[in-house]
């Protein structure tokens, strides 16, 4: 099993999300942010690589506003170098990349402006992780979205879109949620669209299904299957991410992996981050 950080350090001494207002959108403080993440991006990658961490989620404002109407396209020509450069300093480190994009992608919206919007953020991760080398293993993360009342029109309107646009293909991979669509019905659209299904196991214990783990690597093909784990907080409204992993929520994904938990990339979804990852590995499972 390998483990993920996602976005940056716990005390974000480096970071690739870093962002400012949308008031503030023009050219000079887009590039000088995106070189400000992209430069900690090696280093962060560095960091996994001595502590022996396979995954690592870019911020989703590693490009601030890029789907933005008013992120002028032509700010790309500039910014194209930036990502060259940071890719020759993370070529070949092993350390699996992904994004996931916000929660207002929908891509079943019954609305045309939700969906071109939603393909328009996702064309902007696409083409981050096309620039950060393109690997066939790197994964865009998304949910099915809000049910609009109806959950098997939504799943159809989100399949239909899919394969209008067949660039979706490459990176896409479908997490169930905690409130709309569960595992079950996460995996139906993945099977249905050709791509993975991330399990997370936190949001299956708050809208549960009847699922393996068997039926979920299979969506993954070649690929590596991804999952996903946090805890409860103590403290919030169900949902909330806690600081650290409880043992008992780690040893349920063990259970459920059984003896496919050797060969898969689990995203750590606590708020300590790399603190809560070693926590982890310090324990006798």
């Amino acid at each position: 099993m390998r483990y993920g950080l996602f976005c940056s350090l716990r005390d974000n001494t480096l970071s690739t999300n870093r962002t400012f207002r949308l008031a503030s959108l023009c050219r000079e403080r887009v590039l000088g942010t995106v070189a400000q993440n992209l430069e900690d991006l090696p280093r962060i990658m560095e960091f996994c690589v001595h502590r022996e961490i396979g995954m690592f989620r870019l911020g989703n404002a590693v490009v601030p506003f890029a789907s933005h109407t008013g992120f002028d396209p032509v700010w790309w020509e500039e910014l194209e170098p930036l990502f060259e450069r940071a890719y020759k300093r993370i070529e070949g480190c092993g350390v699996r990349l992904s994004i996931h994009p916000g929660q207002f992608i929908q891509l079943g919206s019954p609305k045309a402006e939700v969906v071109e919007a939603s393909l328009r953020e996702l064309a902007y991760a696409h083409r981050v992780l096309q620039w950060l080398g393109d690997d066939a293993q790197s994964v865009i993360t998304l949910h099915v979205g809000a049910a609009y009342g109806d959950h098997h029109a939504t799943m159809e309107r989100f399949i239909q879109t899919f394969h209008a646009h067949s660039w979706l293909g490459r990176f896409l991979a479908l997490e169930n949620d905690e409130w709309h669509f569960s595992a079950a019905q996460t995996l139906e659209v993945a099977n249905a669209c050709g791509i993975g299904m991330i399990f997370d196991i936190f949001h299956h214990s708050i809208n549960p299904s009847n699922i393996c783990f068997k039926a979920i690597k299979a969506s993954w093909g070649a690929k590596r299957p991804k999952l996903h784990i946090s805890s409860q907080a103590p403290q919030g409204k169900r949902g909330m991410h806690a600081d650290w992993i409880e043992p008992e929520d780690f040893r349920a994904l063990l259970r459920f992996l059984g003896e496919d938990e050797k060969h898969v990339d689990v995203m750590i979804e606590a708020k300590a981050k790399e603190d809560a990852i070693m926590a982890l590995r310090s324990q006798k499972w």
